[in-house]
């Protein structure tokens, strides 16, 4: 059984904060792919576009499966 409740004193990341962790793991994922194929600009930008619509895609889904 889970429970909604924080700890005491935790902060309240949101919407934004969970996108912007996607993000992040998209980049750092884009640097690897970008050092393989020798263009790490690309890498990272594709990176983050890829981390963004995942975490966009991931949020989506969890939020109709608890409105159903």
């Amino acid at each position: 059984m889970t429970s909604n409740d924080r700890p005491r004193g935790s902060a309240r990341l949101g919407i934004w904060s969970n996108i912007g962790v996607w993000v992040a793991f998209g980049a750092a994922f884009g640097v690897v792919a970008g050092i393989l194929l020798n263009n790490v600009g690309l890498g990272v930008a594709l990176g983050a576009a890829l981390g963004a619509t995942a975490g966009v895609v991931v949020i989506a889904r969890a939020n109709s499966r608890s409105k159903s």
